[in-house]
C-alpha cells in the first residue's frame, strides 16, 4: 500500500510539473548590451556580434511564421529600479529598442506589427536589451508603440513620453533553469488595461551557448567547452559584414557635444556691460560687433565655452569715427538642475582678455574724443537656457566681476589742427555687471 502511494503521488507531481511546463512559451532569446548612457548599438561591444548572428539566422528561419501570426518578436528594455519613472531613462530605453526594432525592419524585412515592446523595471539588468523569438500569435493587448525623442531637450522627450498614455512596464522574475532550459516570466503592469485583461509573459527559453569577449564559446555554467575565433570575424563569416556596416551608417543620435551661438546685444551695437564706479557708468552704443562662441559639454553637468568679438568699423553715421573693440572669453559652467540635459539654470566663472580704440566724434562729457587701451575681466556668471525647437535654444546670462584697464590713452580734438592729440595716460580699476542675451544651436556629433 505505501509503494502504492508513492507511486500515486509521484504521477501527481509529474502531472503538475507537465502542466506548469505547458503554460511557459516557447522562445529563443537573444540579448544586446549598450554603454552607459548611450543608445546606439555597437556590434563589438560585449556579445553583440554573437546575439546578431544567432538573431539574424533564427528571424530568418521564422519569417513566414511571424508573418502568418504564429510567432511574434517581444523586445525588452532593461533600466535600473532607482530611476525607471525618469524621461530620460524611459527615452533612452525606448531609443535603444528603437534601433533594433529599426535593423529587424530594415534588415530581415520583418515589419513592426510583428513586434511587441515593453520596459522591464525590476533592475534585474540595466543598459541592456532582451529580444526574444516568442512562439505564440501576438496577444491583443500588448503595446507594439515604441515612442521617443531623437532629440534629448527636455520638453521634446516629455512629449515622446506623453505619446505612449502609459508607460509600458513589466517585471522580471527568474524561475529557475534545469534540462537546459530557463524558466522566466515578465509581469506586465500597463494601466491602460485591467488586470483581469492582461496575461503574463511566461517563457521558456532554450538556453544556448554563448561568446564571451575572449572569443570562447562558454555553457550556462562558464565552463569554457570550445575556443572559437573572436567574435568580429564570427559575424563577417554569416554576414559579409553587412550588419557592422549597417550599424555604423545607421543614423543615431548621440548625447549633446557642442553649441555654436552668439551675443545679440552688440549685434545691436550695445556694448552688453556696464563699469560701476569710474564714471564712465550707462549703456554705451557704438558700432555693430560680430562675436561668436563654441561651448563644449562634457560629465552631463559641465561645460566649457570659448566667446570671441572683433570689430572695427565706424559708427553714428560718420567714416571719421572709429570704434574698434576686441576680446576674448573664457567660460566654464556647472548645470546643476537635470543631469545630461544642459538647459534650464546654469552657474559658471569667466575670465576675459581685450582691448578697444574708440576715435571720432565727442565720447564724453568732459570733451574727449578718443580713449584707447586693454583690459582684464575676471568674475562669476548665473544663467538660464530654454530650448525653442530642435537644437535652436534662447539663452540670458547675467555677469559680474572685477574689471581692470591698463595702457589706457585719452585724446583730445585740437580744432585748428583738426586731428586728435593724446592727452594723458590712465589706468582704472573697477567693478562691472554684464549681460548677455544669446541665440544658440547645439548638436551631437
Amino acid at each position: 500500500m505505501k509503494k502504492v502511494l508513492n507511486i500515486l503521488l509521484f504521477c501527481i507531481l509529474l502531472g503538475v510539473n507537465e502542466v506548469l511546463a505547458q503554460n511557459y512559451l516557447p522562445a529563443n532569446s537573444y540579448l544586446f548590451s549598450f554603454p552607459e548612457n548611450q543608445n546606439f548599438l555597437l556590434v563589438d561591444y560585449g556579445d553583440n556580434a554573437f546575439a546578431l548572428q544567432c538573431m539574424n539566422e533564427d528571424l530568418l528561419s521564422a519569417r513566414s511564421k511571424l508573418l502568418d501570426n504564429k510567432s511574434h518578436i517581444l523586445i525588452v528594455a532593461h533600466v535600473s529600479a532607482y530611476d525607471y519613472a525618469e524621461g530620460t531613462v524611459i527615452n533612452e530605453a525606448s531609443l535603444r529598442a528603437s534601433r533594433i526594432r529599426a535593423y529587424v525592419k530594415s534588415k530581415l524585412n520583418i515589419p513592426h506589427e510583428c513586434v511587441a515592446f515593453y520596459i522591464d523595471k525590476s533592475g534585474t539588468y540595466r543598459d541592456r536589451v532582451d529580444v526574444y523569438l516568442v512562439g505564440s500569435p501576438l496577444p491583443w493587448f500588448v503595446n507594439q508603440e515604441i515612442c521617443y525623442s531623437e532629440s534629448l531637450y527636455p520638453v521634446a522627450v516629455k512629449d515622446a513620453i506623453k505619446r505612449y498614455g502609459s508607460v509600458p512596464y513589466v517585471d522580471f522574475y527568474s524561475r529557475g533553469s534545469s534540462n537546459g532550459e530557463s524558466r522566466i516570466i515578465y509581469v506586465i503592469t500597463d494601466e491602460l488595461f485591467d488586470d483581469s485583461e492582461l496575461e503574463d509573459y511566461r517563457l521558456l527559453i532554450k538556453n544556448k551557448p554563448s561568446v564571451s569577449v575572449t572569443g570562447r564559446v562558454i555553457t550556462e555554467n562558464g565552463t569554457p567547452v570550445l575556443k572559437t575565433q573572436t567574435v568580429k570575424p564570427a559575424v563577417k563569416s554569416t554576414t559579409p559584414s553587412v550588419v557592422q556596416k549597417e550599424l555604423q551608417t545607421a543614423h543615431y543620435v548621440f548625447p549633446l557635444k557642442f553649441a555654436v551661438k552668439t551675443n545679440l546685444l552688440p549685434w545691436f551695437k550695445i556694448v552688453s556691460s556696464l563699469e560701476l564706479g569710474n564714471g564712465n557708468t550707462g549703456i554705451q552704443i557704438g558700432s555693430f560687433m560680430p562675436n561668436l562662441e563654441l561651448e563644449y559639454y562634457f560629465a552631463d553637468r559641465w561645460s566649457i565655452a570659448l566667446a570671441g568679438k572683433y570689430a572695427d568699423f565706424s559708427y553714428k553715421g560718420k567714416d571719421d569715427n572709429k570704434w574698434s573693440v576686441s576680446d576674448i572669453t573664457l567660460s566654464p559652467k556647472v548645470w546643476p538642475i537635470e543631469k545630461g540635459s544642459f538647459s534650464g539654470l546654469s552657474v559658471g566663472l569667466f575670465g576675459q582678455y581685450g582691448d578697444f580704440d574708440i576715435r571720432g566724434e565727442k565720447i564724453s562729457v568732459d570733451g574727449l574724443y578718443g580713449r584707447t587701451g586693454r583690459f582684464w575681466t575676471a568674475g562669476a556668471s548665473i544663467g538660464y537656457l530654454i530650448p525653442v525647437y530642435s537644437g535652436f535654444c534662447m539663452e540670458a546670462e547675467l555677469q559680474t566681476g572685477y574689471r581692470s584697464v591698463f595702457n589706457g590713452k585719452k585724446y583730445r580734438y585740437d580744432e585748428i589742427d583738426n586731428k586728435n592729440y593724446l592727452e594723458t595716460r590712465f589706468s582704472s580699476t573697477g567693478f562691472m555687471v554684464g549681460l548677455k542675451i544669446s541665440v544658440l544651436y547645439r548638436f551631437g556629433f
